[in-house]
């Protein structure tokens, strides 16, 4: 019974574990518009909820720059969250020209 009882509290855990991972991906800003040649990202990491680790750095216009982007035509945001939500990965990214 103390065999039983151990492998189903191993089995638990493990299932429980095994969807900590979720990726969320936002949509474009323009339904028609071309995806432009050039890409930039801007990416900031929030830990339990509250510290940010750029800040409001992570923004269209941060990733557009860093991507060397003067005319915006898409934007994607994705986030990624590990251990249900303690930590959690924001990308920015832009497409265009």
């Amino acid at each position: 019974m103390k065999k039983i009882l151990t492998s189903l509290t191993a089995a638990i855990a493990i299932l429980s574990l095994s969807s900590c991972v979720t990726l969320n991906s936002g949509a474009a800003l323009a339904d028609k518009a071309p995806v432009g040649p050039k890409m930039g990202e801007a990416k900031s990491s929030i830990i339990l909820g509250t510290w940010s680790s750029k800040g409001e750095q992570n923004n269209i216009q941060v990733a557009a720059r860093n991507g060397g982007i003067t005319k915006v035509s898409q934007v994607e945001y994705i986030d990624k969250s590990v251990l249900f939500g303690l930590f959690i990965q924001h990308t920015t990214r832009v497409y265009g020209e």
